[in-house]
């Protein structure tokens, strides 16, 4: 690429008017600066007087909710309400008590009940008798509810004609979201944003903001003490928006055309100097002789810099001839149109004609000539060999081209004596190497290609699994490398149970991620195991469990002609598993065929014996319940047992289990699932043993992956699921005693418990298990269909709040069905029992609500 050559001048007025340019736009910016400053101050100073404004707007409000309280009290003085009539009265004849400043007022007769605004519960739902206590007489206070709430308290005394004390009036005015207060705070002085902070009590009264206007910009604040009756230190904080003022720029413009047009001047001054000065005489320096000193002493080094330069070259020339001729080859220099340059002793000894040559093809062999023009065309890597027959040698030429001097291409011919080495591979060529270790040796390629795709993996790989990998590797490899093995008979599905697991516990895959297709009948079959089977097998699974198919299926077979096995698997790029598996087939003396869905198909003749054990078929119309949990491949495992002619009853979680279970008169067996709830799978398996009150049930655990603690007493089936071993570990199952799902205690009908965190529910557990009372524990009534089809006239406790319209339907569907609550909430409907109770709840609240409700099914009972 050729260089571009630099204006010095013109460089030099880009850089100076850059230079005037920025300090142009610096001062013009300093100016807008300054102008903006000022506006800002006068600004400030306005809002110093805003402050004072919103001061008495809050005042003003405050005054106008004394009046207000003022007009009650006398009301409540000069009148003989009736009691407990007071606020019907008050309401019914005093529109101003409906927009007033007073948000809710209360009433504290001194002989007699209290009357509280039925506007308080609007605000908060907190107790207010310990908050009067508080209350300062003709003073505004603040509090703030537990509810958090906060209210502005102002107590004022009752006196009858007689000017006898006949109570205490208290009004309220609630800061949270008072909507009017704060539109009259911003409005009367036009703000953007208000906020009250009591200081005393560290905390914000009241704060709001337009919501038209964006106070993320720049803002100005006024931050001054609140001088108002309320019983505290208050500070009243104020913010308005500031956006710049439309005339700043028309007022800075006149000064910033001024400073351009100086800059401009001084810039026109500067490149006229800077030319007279120095590119004139810079210009006439090319008209000097070389020899000649340049006129300007800072260019001296430039000079002096050359001189070195060539002197540099000529030694560097001088040092290239003398290592081209120390060397034991042959190097030709030629040009573009292959004219000799330079040539060294050993080419001329090669080549004598070449003092009287004018292009290599004059002296260099015809069989040559078409490997130098293609180098000279810019051809890469050419090479040729040429034997000198008078000196009898061999050398070998690589032609390299280059750019020369004259940017053409030349050509640089580098020729090798290679007869020794010529003869030495000769002679190795009549060797021939053992066909046996041929066959033995590991394919190093295939091993690295399989380290390369698993360091190329889009996904994180855990070193445990990538050395549990490796480990399998080598496994298969040692087993390969061994020439005989023991032998032994065992069933062939307990094979493929056995290095499934060795291989998930490696790979740390999960078990149901292979689809393995053995019936009982061929995984009963007992076969001749070695080494070499085992590993065809462990290979198998690596294959189908690692690859990125949709579908991972090993099916197992026997036919006529022996055993078949069919895997899917995407391993065209991996060929470390076609070596293995061609390998361990050398062994077993089987057959391979890849079929047009890429599957690959194994044909073994595999000997095989007699089983000694008998065959434990399965007793006819067993049941079994299936629990998925999480287990990602459930109905995989339902269709396997029903293959297996077993009724399945699925459920998809442990509380499904516990309130649909009912139905079914005897379980056999009972399957539960797990990828990753472990928790969940091992807290069904306690409660059953809680409450059948033993140890040996018929569970079996199947888990995606190997369990890290398995349950005593507990069935686990390791490795991948299918329908033998699914068959065998259900033979040990079933052979336990079955679990009869029904409720031991019939004495009262179910209770429903809805609600409530894991402290709560143990508490009711612990107290309802003293009545013999069944309990079923829900999180919310979402599913109540299923629960309460089977127990229709079911005790429904909410520990939680429930939709209203959810439990009106409820009672719509089951009539008979009764709800008892233990707190109360706004929209709760008249069909649900209140059974008021306090938190946390106690044994001795739990065991009166018990027996309430108990006492209410008994009068329940009678009536009907």
């Amino acid at each position: 690429m050729a260089r571009v050559s630099i204006s010095l001048r013109r460089r030099l007025r880009k850089r100076v008017l850059a230079s005037i340019g920025v300090a142009f736009l610096v001062i013009a910016l300093m100016i807008l600066y300054f102008i903006e400053a000022l506006n800002q101050s006068a600004a400030e100073k306005g809002l110093a007087l805003k402050h004072r404004v919103v001061e008495q707007a809050f005042n003003g409000y405050l005054a106008r909710a004394e009046d207000e309280m003022k007009f009650i009290g006398q009301d409540l003085s000069l009148r003989d309400y009736t009691s407990g009539h007071e606020l019907d009265l008050l309401f019914s004849h005093h529109e101003v008590l409906l927009f007033g400043g007073l948000d809710f007022f209360y009433i504290e007769w001194k002989n007699g009940p209290h009357s509280m605004d039925p506007r308080a519960r609007l605000f908060t739902k907190v107790n207010f008798q310990p908050l009067l206590r508080e209350g300062l007489i003709n003073r505004w206070t603040s509090i703030m509810t537990k509810d958090g709430t906060i209210l502005l308290m102002y107590k004022k005394k009752l006196l009858s004609s007689e000017q006898e004390n006949i109570g205490f009036l208290y009004g309220f005015i609630s800061l949270n979201d008072n909507l009017t207060l704060a539109h009259e705070l911003l409005e009367s002085a036009q703000v953007s944003a208000v906020q009250i902070y009591d200081k005393v009590n560290d905390r914000v009264l009241l704060e709001e903001h337009k919501a038209s206007v964006d106070l993320s910009g720049s803002i100005l604040r006024s931050r001054l003490p609140l001088v108002s009756p309320v019983q505290s230190e208050l500070q009243l904080d104020i913010i308005q928006k500031h956006a710049f003022s439309s005339t700043l720029l028309t007022n800075a413009l006149p000064l910033i055309v001024a400073v351009g047009f100086v800059l401009l001047c001084f810039y026109f001054f500067l490149t006229r100097l800077v030319k007279t000065l120095l590119f004139h005489p810079l210009e006439a320096i090319a008209y000097r002789p070389e020899e000649d000193l340049l006129p300007f002493s800072e260019l001296q080094p430039f000079k002096l810099q050359s001189n070195q330069y060539k002197a540099f070259i000529k030694a560097k020339e001088r040092r290239f001839t003398l290592l081209a001729e120390s060397i034991h080859s042959a190097i030709i220099f030629c040009n573009e149109v292959a004219e000799v340059e330079l040539i060294n002793t050993e080419a001329k000894r090669i080549f004598p004609d070449s003092d009287r040559a004018r292009t290599l093809f004059d002296f260099m062999p015809i069989s040559c000539h078409q490997s130098i023009q293609e180098a000279l065309k810019g051809g890469l890597g050419v090479h040729f060999d040429l034997t000198i027959n008078n000196l009898g040698r061999i050398y070998q030429w690589q032609a390299y081209s280059f750019q020369n001097e004259s940017t053409y291409r030349g050509l640089l011919l580098v020729g090798q004596n290679v007869t020794q080495e010529t003869s030495l591979t000769w002679q190795l060529e009549q060797l021939q190497p053992l066909s046996f270790v041929v066959q033995k040796k590991v394919d190093t390629d295939a091993i690295l290609n399989e380290l390369t795709y698993l360091s190329m993996l889009p996904s994180h790989t855990n070193t445990t699994h990538l050395q549990g990998w490796i480990a399998l590797l080598v496994s298969v490899l040692d087993e390969i490398s061994t020439v005989e093995s023991d032998v032994s008979y065992l069933p062939i599905g307990d094979v493929f149970c056995q290095e499934s697991a060795r291989v998930m516990i490696a790979m740390g895959v999960e078990a149901n991620r292979v689809q393995l297709d053995c019936s009982v009948k061929a995984g009963a079959r007992v076969v001749a195991v070695d080494a070499s089977f085992r590993g065809l097998v462990r290979v198998l699974f690596m294959m189908v469990m690692s690859n990125d198919m949709a579908e991972r299926r090993l099916t197992v077979r026997f036919d006529d002609s022996g055993l078949e096995m069919i895997a899917m698997n995407d391993m065209a790029f991996r060929p470390l598993f076609c070596w293995m598996v061609n390998m361990l087939l050398v062994h077993l003396g089987g057959q391979q065929k890849t079929l047009q869905n890429n599957a690959l198909q194994l044909n073994l003749i595999i000997e095989e014996s007699e089983s000694k054990d008998e065959f434990k078929p399965l007793a006819p119309n067993q049941v079994v319940a299936w629990v998925s949990n999480d287990y990602s491949n459930a109905e995989a495992v339902k269709e396997a047992l029903e293959r297996l002619g077993l009724q399945v009853e699925e459920y998809i979680s442990t509380d499904s289990f516990f309130t649909q279970s009912s139905a079914v008169k005897k379980f056999d067996a009972v399957l539960i699932g797990c990828d990753n709830d472990v928790e969940a799978q091992s807290d069904m398996t306690q409660a059953m043993k809680l409450k059948y009150n033993r140890d040996q049930l018929p569970i079996v655990w199947l888990n995606s992956t190997l369990p890290v603690k398995a349950e005593p007493h507990v069935f686990t089936l390791t490795g991948c699921s299918f329908d033998y071993n699914l068959h065998q570990i259900l033979v040990k199952a079933c052979a336990l005693e079955g679990v009869v799902p029904t409720y031991s205690n019939g004495q009262y009908e179910s209770w429903v418990m809805v609600g409530g965190s894991r402290v709560t529910k143990a508490i009711w557990y612990t107290e309802l298990e003293n009545y013999g009372i069944t309990t079923q524990w829900l999180v919310d009534l979402s599913n109540y269909y299923v629960i309460l089809s089977y127990h229709t006239d079911a005790a429904v406790v909410l520990l939680a709040p429930q939709p209203e319209t959810l439990l009106l339907s409820i009672q719509a569907a089951f009539p008979k069905v009764r709800f008892f609550s233990v707190q109360r909430w706004s929209e709760m409907p008249d069909n649900v029992a209140l059974f008021e109770m306090v938190l946390p709840y106690s044994g001795d609240q739990i065991r009166l609500f018990t027996k309430g409700v108990m006492q209410k099914n008994t009068n329940i009972r009678s009536n009907e």
